[in-house]
């Protein structure tokens, strides 16, 4: 009974039933209220009309007010409800009713008499209820004039039972109420029964055919009844039921073709040399394919559930395992993450794996897929390239240093004979001081040209210690515009100009002077018959890659750099440089020149130095026109610039301050020794790191040293190494390092440097002097602090 219950108020039918109903239930209360209320209003209006009637008609002399005394007549007007009919005068006197016993009597005598009502001021009939103890009652006052008068002489009093009309009233009410609610009923029933006939039907049709879909029989179809909206579903069904049918089937033939893709699937991995994975949401290994599987196993066991890191394998890159965390943590792609494994046999093995992200279709993580190949063979073939590559390189390297040999043994042996012969020839001239003296700077200047040879050497080598400061461009032009103007001799005309002369970059100023030096001989010996050479500066802010011009020279600036940049450019006139030889200009003894005039290194130092600056070099020839370097440093802004002019003093005298020269190399301890006492310190010398502990240990209680003048490499333990003994003993001691190139303890110097003074050799007595000094400074403030 109950699910009968049930299913008849789910119905769609006895929703219709009950929505009509509620609909015909509104309607009736708000027409029929409107109409009973319409109607009540409509009795009462004329209910009013009715009782002033008599009044008005008196007041305009129709009647005669003694009608009021006749009671037939006023129940022939206002009917057999009138209860009272008077004639008052302005004072409350009754001349007129329908009562003979109240004519002559004041209105006091009655009970509840609106007395109040009767006001001299009263100029229209005036209509109202009372309740008494009859009941209800209209009550009808109307004000009688006089000619000419400006208030009422008399009062026309009504009053009149409502009761009887109230009960008129309430059956008209009823009989309409009722009329209504039978028109309503007819109504929904004959709506209802349209609605049966017209849609129910149908829809049940409908609901039937659905059910039927439901059910699988795809096949079944409706038969439209017409062109109106339902008819328009029931052709949609039938579309519907076709697109369904036609895509069940479909769907079937995806099912089987996707049961024939997986076990193709599965004989491919199978067959297949690489390895093939999958991980779901929790970043666990789901399914591997049977040689990846069989890999795992046995190194690890069971790779089900597991994830990369615990599967036995070992990264080849320190941080492999965490960057794969990362973009498995990230839900991002990987490739090439490789790992080793070491078999059974004990060979080690190398793997590579990549991996893409799974997402559904609503951006859910579903895990990971991806691919696998076992790379030992590749990876031991690259091992035997790289060694056959080591072997070339060191092939190379014996033919580039024999090369290089040939090249410095030249530019040595010509310094040295003319040190010998300007030696020999001083010696030979001792008793003429000028000639002496003139043979001596020869022999300076040679030593000088040597050393020159040895700083290219090392700055090729990458063994020489730069000092970067913030210079100003221009200064560096004008203090080598001189040493220019004698280089280039008078058939070269030389420009030096700049468009901001307060550009800064911050390099090592002996480095880029060397470096437009460089650039300038080469420009020099371009230029044999003579020209012009153009030294100059600008700046240029370079912008990022995606943010040039696409119809720029894309060679003009490399992909990687950007940011503002100072240019110097060295311009000549010369030969030029052919096309074919342009690209090999930077290349380590590659020189065009004769033999015996360049050893080749110079343009590679040029570009082996800007590139170690964080610049760049651009190169534009055109032959029989000439050629333009243009050389970019990074910008820096404007203080700090630092000049150095030791030559500028000639001695650094000492106050009876004791060094101790530390050297495995005679002459230079000698020559230290000579140079020091010369001018007031105190000297002793040592051949190890041995010696000069002993001679610190043994003189620290009596006249302990001021400052210990070491060289950075010596056989056995080397300079930095006896800095760090002596200052864990005592920290007081001034220290100075000199070489040639710091090359075996250059992280130790590299931290010592920013505290301690350092002075290349070969060295100027003054530099020495000044090193000396610098070291005495720092101590004191060292001594302060």
């Amino acid at each position: 009974m109950k699910k009968l219950f049930d299913r008849m108020i789910g119905s769609l039918v006895f929703k219709i039933a009950l929505a009509i109903v509620i609909v015909e239930t509104i309607l009736l209360g708000l027409f029929g209220g409107y109409y009973v209320q319409y109607f009540g209003a409509e009795i009462d209006r004329r209910i009013a009309e009715q009782i002033s009637t008599p009044g008005r008609l008196i007041q305009d002399e129709q009647l005669k007010v003694s009608i009021l005394s006749d009671a037939k007549q006023m129940k022939l007007l206002l009917g057999d409800h009138l209860q009272q009919a008077m004639a008052i005068g302005f004072d409350g006197t009754i001349y007129h009713a329908i009562d003979p016993l109240l004519i002559g009597s004041s209105t006091d005598v009655l009970p509840d008499f609106p007395s109040d009502e009767l006001r001299p001021n009263m100029t229209e009939p005036a209509l109202f209820t009372v309740d008494d103890v009859d009941g209800h009652s209209i009550v009808s006052i109307t004000p009688l004039f006089s000619l000419n008068a400006n208030q009422p002489f008399m009062y026309v009093f009504l009053k009149v039972s409502t009761k009887g009309l109230e009960e008129s009233q309430r059956q008209m009410q009823s009989v309409l109420l009722i009329g209504s609610a039978i028109c309503i009923l007819m109504t929904s029933a004959l709506i209802f029964l349209f609605t049966q006939q017209t849609v129910l039907r149908r829809l049940i049709s409908a609901a039937q055919f659905v059910n039927k879909i439901q059910l699988g029989k795809l096949s079944s179809r409706l038969t439209p009844m017409g062109r109106d909206e339902i008819g328009t579903l029931e052709r949609g069904l039938n579309a519907m039921a076709e697109s369904l049918e036609r895509r069940t089937q479909q769907h079937q033939i995806a099912q089987d073709a996707l049961r024939d893709s997986e076990e193709r699937f599965r004989d491919f991995t199978l067959s297949s040399a690489d390895w093939y994975w999958e991980m779901g949401a929790d970043l666990k290994i789901a399914f591997a394919s049977y040689k990846f599987y069989q890999l795992i196993e046995e190194i690890n066991g069971s790779p089900q559930g597991q994830s990369f890191d615990k599967l036995g394998l070992t990264s080849e890159h320190p941080e492999g395992w965490h960057y794969l965390q990362r973009r498995l943590d990230a839900h991002m792609a990987f490739q090439n993450v490789e790992f080793s494994w070491t078999s059974r046999k004990g060979e080690k093995n190398y793997g590579r794996i990549n991996g893409v992200p799974v997402f559904s279709l609503d951006g859910r993580f579903n895990g990971y897929r991806g691919t696998g190949s076992n790379i030992t063979a590749q990876h031991r073939a690259a091992e035997e390239q790289q060694a056959l590559q080591r072997q070339l390189a060191t092939s190379q390297k014996l033919e580039a240093v024999g090369q290089m040999a040939g090249g410095v043994a030249h530019e040595f042996n010509n310094c040295l004979a003319g040190i010998l012969s300007f030696a020999e020839v001083a010696r030979a001239k001792i008793d003429d001081p000028e000639r002496v003296k003139e043979y001596l700077d020869h022999v300076i200047s040679l030593g000088e040209r040597a050393t020159s040879v040895a700083d290219q050497l090392l700055m090729f080598s990458r063994r020489r210690i730069d000092q970067p400061t913030n210079i100003r461009v221009q200064s560096i032009f004008s203090e080598m515009e001189k040493l220019l103007l004698t280089l280039l001799e008078h058939r070269i005309e030389l420009q030096i100009w700049s468009d901001n002369p307060e550009l800064y970059t911050r390099v090592d100023p002996t480095q880029l002077s060397a470096c437009i030096l460089n650039l300038a001989i080469n420009a020099r010996d371009a230029m044999p018959d003579g020209g012009t050479l153009q030294i100059s500066s600008r700046s240029v802010e370079i912008p990022p890659l995606a943010q040039r011009n696409p119809d720029e020279d894309e060679d003009t600036y490399p992909e990687d750099v950007a940011g503002e940049f100072v240019v110097i450019t060295v311009q000549d006139t010369g030969t030029g440089i052919p096309d074919d030889i342009i690209d090999n200009i930077f290349e380590p003894f590659f020189s065009t020149k004769e033999p015996g005039k360049g050893t080749g290194l110079g343009l590679s130092i040029v570009h082996s130095w800007v590139e170690e600056s964080h610049g760049f070099i651009n190169v534009e020839s055109i032959e029989g026109e000439g050629t333009t370097f243009s050389v970019y440093l990074p910008r820096s802004e404007a203080g700090g610039e630092t000049t150095l002019h030791v030559d500028e003093v000639d001695k650094f005298p000492g106050n009876g301050e004791r060094v101790l020269i530390v050297d495995d190399e005679q002459a230079l301890r000698t020559t230290a020794r000579i140079i020091l006492e010369d001018v007031g310190f105190r000297t002793e010398t040592a051949k190890n790191t041995e010696e000069a502990l002993s001679l610190l240990s043994a003189a620290e209680q009596d006249d302990p040293f001021d400052v210990i003048l070491t060289d950075v490499v010596m056989s056995g333990r080397s300079g930095p190494q006896l800095v760090i003994e002596a200052l864990r003993s005592n920290p007081r001691y001034g220290v100075v390092f000199m070489s040639g190139y710091p090359a075996r303890s250059r992280k130790e110097l590299d931290k010592l440097l920013g505290n301690y003074v350092f002075v290349k050799k070969p060295f100027r007595p003054s530099q020495l002097q000044k090193a000396i000094h610098d070291a005495l400074a720092l101590r004191a403030e060292r001594q302060k602090t």
